[in-house]
């Protein structure tokens, strides 16, 4: 069974949300590499901006959280 990047844990493929070569992430970190690595709106948020198609995300929470340490890390 492969290993998930995020976490390290064991991760059967019933449980896997991203694969990217071999990149395994599960659904429990998912969220997290989203925001991290695969939006390209985050940037944009943390100019601060507001992009519209931030209402319709499902891990606009996850951002919220990562936006503001990321800011307060900054300043």
């Amino acid at each position: 069974m492969p290993f998930c990047t995020v976490c390290g844990r064991e991760v059967n493929f019933k449980n896997i949300a991203y694969i990217y070569g071999n990149i395994f992430i599960c659904k429990d970190c998912f969220p997290q590499y989203y925001v991290k690595n695969l939006c390209k709106v985050v940037e944009k948020r943390l100019r601060g901006e507001s992009p519209s198609a931030c209402n319709f995300c499902s891990f606009k929470k996850q951002c919220d959280v990562y936006v503001s340490k990321t800011l307060k890390a900054l300043s």
